[in-house]
């Protein structure tokens, strides 16, 4: 694939319906701000709001839409604001520790499709859920993604505006970085903690960023990872992302890239697999060089490589960066579908099949 049609795609990206976003936050306090900000301005505007949270989170919402004299009780009577338990909703359908897709389509999914059929016409359908937050609480890790990933399911079916909540206090060991990585990488956008300010200089910005790797390293290393993150998604559109550990050659995806690629959900995977998936041995080589010119001398990796897809193939372009985790570097990056419509039935060179593989070097 010529450079030329990796910056068409970097140039003219295609707009989202829905917006799935990530509020992460130190105090209730900051939480409840951001939701008179979410929910508030949307009731303020005669849109359609469903709040999925819990109790303490509920009454702090109706003091804060008070305190903006926004009157919700009229919005319940009419229909525009509806207010559901985050534990009793969950359990609605959750099997065998996880959420069931049939039952969340039941019950979340039927809750969606009513609210979407009274929003008026230009108006939005906006929500808040912190289901997932419980579920983190609780242990269940693998859940807590499942449940994200359902939300994003259901954006297909609906255009809505998601808000979820976490306290970044849950992510408090340096274990949890990867399934943070896999949380920020369902969202189409990430917001740090209060502590992080989102205005101001940089200087101001790289001043504060030091203070919180004195207070807490580990987690701040994981909100700038996240927005390192979102603004290389914002490069590509429909784009799965990816953070290959350098030192273990390993590659984990979001389900969205995951999905392309042909592997389970939100995968680990080794850089010999991803090299498998390459019918071309050229390609192979010219990704292993790149992801080594990338890591040595901290440049940008960009690569396009043809992989299978029943008798023809498919173009798939990844791109990203080389950082550093206290010395220890990383690549984030996003992939995807760049087959042009005329290509899709392509059948490769029968001459041309794998061959050698190959291993990044440390």
């Amino acid at each position: 694939m010529p450079e030329r049609r990796i910056a068409e795609i970097e140039l003219n990206p295609i707009k989202h319906a829905c917006r799935h976003a990530v509020q992460f936050y130190e105090h209730d306090s900051a939480l409840i701000e951001a939701l008179g900000r979410h929910i508030g301005t949307a009731l303020e505007s005669g849109d359609t709001a469903i709040v999925i949270a819990t109790k303490a989170h509920r009454q702090g919402l109706a003091e804060e839409l008070r305190l903006r004299k926004i009157n919700a009780a009229a919005a319940v009577k009419a229909g525009l604001f509806i207010e559901l338990d985050a534990a009793e909703t969950l359990a609605s359908f959750m099997i065998g520790g996880g959420p069931d897709k049939e039952k969340f389509q039941q019950t979340v999914g039927a809750l969606v499709s009513q609210a979407a059929a009274r929003t008026k016409p230009g108006r939005r359908l906006v929500a808040f859920g912190e289901m997932v937050a419980l579920l983190w609480a609780e242990g269940k890790r693998d859940a807590t993604l499942r449940l994200e990933e359902l939300w994003n399911e259901l954006s297909e079916q609906y255009t809505f505006d998601l808000l979820c909540g976490y306290p970044i206090g849950v992510f408090d060991r340096m274990e949890h970085r990867q399934l943070f990585f896999s949380i920020c990488g369902e969202h189409t956008e990430v917001n740090p903690a209060e502590s992080y300010p989102v205005h101001g200089s940089d200087m101001q910005r790289r001043r504060s960023a030091a203070q919180l790797q004195q207070k807490a390293k580990a987690l701040e290393t994981e909100i700038r990872i996240g927005q390192k993150r979102v603004q290389l998604l914002q490069q590509v559109t429909r784009a799965g992302t990816w953070e290959l550990d350098i030192v273990n050659d390993t590659f984990s995806f979001s389900s969205a890239a995951a999905k392309l690629l042909g592997f389970p959900s939100a995968s680990r995977v080794r850089l010999g697999q991803l090299m498998d998936l390459m019918y071309y041995s050229g390609d192979r080589e010219d990704v292993f060089a790149r992801l080594q010119a990338a890591q040595r001398h901290r440049k940008d990796f960009k690569a396009t490589f043809r992989v299978r897809q029943g008798d023809g193939t498919r173009i798939v372009a990844m791109q990203g960066k080389t950082f550093y985790n206290s010395g220890s570097p990383l690549m984030l990056g996003v992939v995807s579908d760049v087959t042009p419509a005329a290509e899709n039935n392509a059948a490769p060179a029968p001459s041309d099949r794998p061959g050698k593989k190959v291993a990044l070097a440390s």
